[in-house]
């Protein structure tokens, strides 16, 4: 029983002795690649997002583009026009 004992306790020592005192895994933590696909999935998303934005952006300019520019520029043309008439030009 002793020689049992001893063999058991000898078995166990070389087992322990085997594995190693840290592992790379363990430093760095688990790595799995659905948080790789999760974070690419996300970037494309906001890659999305902000494809819409601009493409919705540049549409009110087209449309919208001669409206804007008279809106800013009428007040300008009035009063360059009251500076002209003052010069008597």
């Amino acid at each position: 029983m002793e020689k049992l004992r001893v063999a058991v306790a000898e078995a166990a020592g070389r087992v322990a002795r085997s594995r190693p005192v840290f592992s790379l895994r363990a430093v760095f933590g688990p790595r799995s690649d659905d948080n790789e696909a999760q974070r690419g999935q996300g970037l494309a998303e906001y890659a999305l997002i902000l494809a819409g934005i601009a493409i919705v952006a540049v549409a009110s300019l087209i449309f919208l583009g001669g409206t804007i520019t008279n809106l800013f520029w009428a007040p300008i043309n009035e009063d360059f026009g009251k500076v002209l008439s003052m010069l008597g030009i």
